[in-house]
């Protein structure tokens, strides 16, 4: 069953850069400040790369999702069913509230939630998972990395590294062939690749990616 939903951020988070300038300068062995301004321009574009790519937000945010399933259109028609509900962020850390028709649900009594994949489950008297039928739907929660994976940190700090290593060179540049003194192949996305993520990036980010339907 079609089920239509919007998400609000209640409380945003403090910062959305998914490594830091300590981290960044550390890989690129750098001890001066002189590109610090341009390293965190970096850091951020890559960090909203990285949310674009894998279509969520990483960091911690205090969430209202509200959902409406789709209802049948004559009254005496058996209603549909979900069996469970996406949140649009996880891991979940806390659950402030879930609302079914306005009604208040009891976690693990009436609702239990998967945290780590952020899904939503109605349980029944017996606290069996149950589903949830065609009401209005609102869940208040924390969603999202207190602490960013280290891997998703590795990711940006690798697209950082990958800007600041090509500065000054033609981005469209492919292969360089010096005679005698050197020759340099550089990755440049082409067909299926197009895009700026670079394939060992893609493949760190792929376990993290969230399916957007239309």
């Amino acid at each position: 069953m079609a089920c239509r939903s919007a998400t609000t951020i209640v409380t945003p988070a403090s910062t959305y850069v998914l490594t830091t300038l300590d981290d960044v300068k550390a890989e690129l062995s750098i001890t001066g400040t002189d590109n610090d301004a341009l390293l965190l321009r970096y850091i951020r574009a890559s960090s909203k790369a990285i949310e674009q790519y894998c279509n969520r937000v990483f960091t911690l945010e205090t969430i209202k999702d509200e959902f409406w399933p789709d209802r049948e259109p004559y009254a005496y028609q058996l209603a549909p069913a979900i069996s469970s509900l996406q949140l649009s962020r996880w891991p979940v850390v806390s659950v402030t509230s879930v609302t079914e028709n306005a009604l208040p649900l009891v976690e693990n009594t009436t609702f239990r939630v998967n945290a780590e994949v952020g899904a939503l489950w109605r349980l029944d008297d017996l606290a069996y998972p149950n589903v949830w039928r065609s009401w209005p739907i609102v869940a208040i929660y924390q969603g999202g990395y207190d602490k960013i994976p280290e891997d998703v940190q590795d990711a940006a700090i690798r697209l950082v590294k990958a800007r600041y290593l090509a500065r000054g060179r033609d981005p469209f540049l492919k292969s360089e062939d010096i005679p005698g003194v050197r020759s340099v192949q550089y990755w440049v996305a082409t067909g299926d690749d197009a895009g700026n993520m670079p394939p060992d990036v893609a493949d760190i980010l792929s376990n993290y990616r969230q399916i957007v339907s239309v």
